[in-house]
This record gives structure tokens, C-alpha cells and sequence, in this order.
């Protein structure tokens, strides 16, 4: 038994206090550089955003502030990226304010995805009125009346409005029936509202290409629909050869 005992005695642990041996510990040393804090913008620091929650109890714009470098770009109506809920999420910027009537530290608005102001006053209203009428959530309504964003699209130049635009004639809507009315109220910038069938053996590019005009007098572009891809170059012809 005696000389079994180292044996078994070297198969128990080490009954040493863990105080007593050499500890070795890796000191790491902290890399994170803390970045500075954000200056807010000094003319209506506050930004009212209103974020694609999703709930119905947090359907209302939320204050955040203004960064500086963000200030330029952080349009009324424009779609930003804001921190909720420990998250980033989308929303749209509503209006931007002197003051917040929030008692507590706003956040600020992590990043503007466009500068370009999709959502305006009355979209905004008649979004809120949807919601309101059907119980619904205005950022669903939103989703659905804003056309999702194409960066592509944004980056194209504008075509630039001429100095000076022709006359128009107007004959293209001398078949119908208060058509010159019809015209004259869209180039006092009015919105008439027609049900129009082109009369046979008359051109309806032309009458369409003479209302476009007549917007364009007011200061106001026009979106024309047609059924397809056939459609959208024969009538882009004959819109550029007709302008009055």
C-alpha cells in the first residue's frame, strides 16, 4: 500500500492556496478614442421628426437636435435617420423649431439619407386626416404616398425652366367644351379637376403638351401617365414637338 501511495497522491490536485501562486494578467490598454461632442445648429436647433414607428401610440413627431455639419441639408420635409428605441430608424423631418418643449437632453439627428423635400404640409395634413378617418398610423399612409427613394433619380440634374416660354395657343382644346376655361384657370395657378376623352381625329398630345404649358406658366410641373413603354416615347416625341 505504501508504494501505491505516490502514485494515487499525484492524482489529487495541488492543495496550494491560488494566493500563493504567480498570477499573470494581461493589462489592456484602451484604444477607444471619445469622439467630441456635437455642435448644434445655431438658427432652429430643433428638428420635430416624424418616425416610421409603426405604433399607434407613438404616432407624433419627436425633437431632436440639429448637428452643425447637418444643418445646411436638414430641410422641412426631407428624410433623415434618427436613434429610437436604441435603434436607427427613418423618418421624415417635419419642421425645424428655436426651442423643444421637451425637458430632457435631445438626441441629435444621426444622418440625413436625402436633402431632397419629399414630404410636404399638405401630403403631411392629408396623410394625418387618412390615419385619423381609418384608425390607421400616419408613417403607413406615408410609406404608401411617398414613392420610395432612388438615389439615381436625385443625383440627375433638373432640367432648368427657360428665361421665357412660348405663348399658349390653346387650339388644342378648342373641341371641348370649357377647355379654354380649363386652361386659363391652370395658368392662374388654380387646380381644376377634368374627366377628358380625346375626341376622335384630334391629337391628345397636343392638348395635353398645351396643359403642361400652361401649369408651367404658373410655376408648376405636370407628370404625365400613359399606359407603357410604347407610349412613354411616342408621346415624349410629340410633347417635345408640341410645347405650345
Amino acid at each position: 500500500m505504501s508504494d501505491e501511495g505516490p502514485e494515487q497522491l499525484a492524482l489529487v490536485p495541488s492543495s496550494v492556496p491560488a494566493a500563493e501562486k504567480p498570477a499573470k494578467q494581461a493589462v489592456k490598454k484602451s484604444t477607444k478614442k471619445t469622439k467630441p461632442a456635437p455642435q448644434v445648429a445655431a438658427s432652429l436647433p430643433v428638428a420635430r421628426v416624424l418616425v416610421d414607428s409603426g405604433l399607434p401610440h407613438l404616432d407624433r413627431p419627436f425633437d431632436y437636435r440639429v448637428p452643425v455639419e447637418l444643418d445646411e441639408a436638414a430641410v422641412p420635409g426631407c428624410r433623415v435617420k434618427v436613434r429610437f428605441a436604441g435603434r436607427l430608424v427613418d423618418g421624415f423631418l417635419v419642421e425645424r423649431v428655436e426651442a423643444s418643449e421637451h425637458p430632457g437632453t435631445l438626441a441629435f439627428v444621426a444622418k440625413i439619407v436625402s436633402s431632397e423635400p419629399v414630404l410636404t404640409p399638405e401630403v403631411l395634413a392629408l396623410a394625418e386626416a387618412v390615419a385619423d378617418r381609418y384608425a390607421g398610423v400616419t408613417g403607413d399612409v406615408l410609406r404608401l404616398a411617398i414613392p420610395p427613394r432612388h438615389a439615381r433619380a436625385e443625383a440627375q440634374a433638373r432640367p432648368a425652366v427657360p428665361a421665357s416660354l412660348p405663348d399658349v395657343s390653346g387650339d388644342g382644346w378648342d373641341a371641348y367644351e370649357s377647355g379654354r376655361a380649363f386652361l386659363a384657370a391652370l395658368m392662374a395657378g388654380e387646380s381644376p379637376r377634368a374627366c377628358w376623352n380625346a375626341v376622335p381625329g384630334h391629337d391628345p398630345a397636343r392638348s395635353v403638351a398645351q396643359a403642361a404649358l400652361a401649369a408651367l406658366h404658373a410655376g408648376r410641373g405636370t407628370i404625365v401617365c400613359v399606359p407603357d413603354q410604347r407610349d412613354v416615347a411616342r408621346w415624349g416625341q410629340g410633347l417635345r414637338r408640341r410645347p405650345g
